[in-house]
């Protein structure tokens, strides 16, 4: 192999490691996440049961009954809670596309909404046209300073004509994330620090497509 050759399959590499650390990191705190909820969801059953029990109002009989009736209901239904992917569903009808004019923001904002993050949809997925975080199916994949894989610092977002939805109808006017001052271009430079550094990795997604 050429020295260009050996070059590109060591970043292909590096690149690959950095996605199976990120997906680690997501789904450790995920998991942290969950077992607290969870923690405080089983102690207000816990306490809930003792007090009717204590008050004589059911039997332990009558809570075990209805706990299996519930169970099975949520198991019909398709609700049983699972470690599933996160796929985005769209409207049929699309929303229109956005009207900033990004390229007389870009040397201000350095596409900072290109950190952001977002699911892709099965059309995009099965298009093989945008690329996925591996660690985290099916969010946008980015690189390793934060942004979109599929931007370029000289001639921008490479699947432009192929963009997904979201990144279509997004606008980020008035998104508070962004910008203190839309009219007069003032980035909210505070919180994007705080939440969009590149070297302090992303846990729980900033999403593109939920703005406050």
């Amino acid at each position: 192999m050429s020295d260009d050759q050996n070059k590109s399959a060591s970043e292909s590499l590096v690149a690959l490691e950095q996605q199976v650390e990120q997906g680690g990191l997501y789904t450790h705190s995920v998991l942290s996440h969950i077992a607290e909820r969870i923690n405080r969801i089983e102690a207000f059953v816990y306490g809930l049961a003792d007090s009717l029990l204590d008050g004589r109002q059911v039997t332990e009989e009558q809570l075990r009954t209805r706990a299996a009736r519930v169970s099975d209901e949520r198991q019909q239904k398709g609700e049983m809670l699972s470690a599933g992917v996160v796929l985005r569903v769209d409207p049929d009808s699309a929303p229109a596309d956005a009207t900033v004019d990004c390229g007389a923001r870009m040397h201000i904002c350095k596409a900072v909404c290109c950190r952001l993050s977002f699911p892709l949809s099965a059309p995009e997925i099965e298009s093989g046209q945008i690329k996925w975080e591996l660690g985290k199916p099916y969010f946008a994949r980015r690189d390793a300073n934060g942004r979109c894989v599929h931007l370029d610092s000289k001639s921008g977002c490479t699947v432009y004509q192929n963009r997904p939805r979201v990144c279509r109808s997004y606008s980020c006017a008035n998104d508070e994330r962004i910008w203190t001052d839309f009219d007069h271009m003032i980035l909210n430079q505070e919180w994007i620090d705080q939440n969009l550094r590149p070297e302090r990795p992303q846990l729980i997604a900033i999403r593109m497509d939920h703005v406050p």
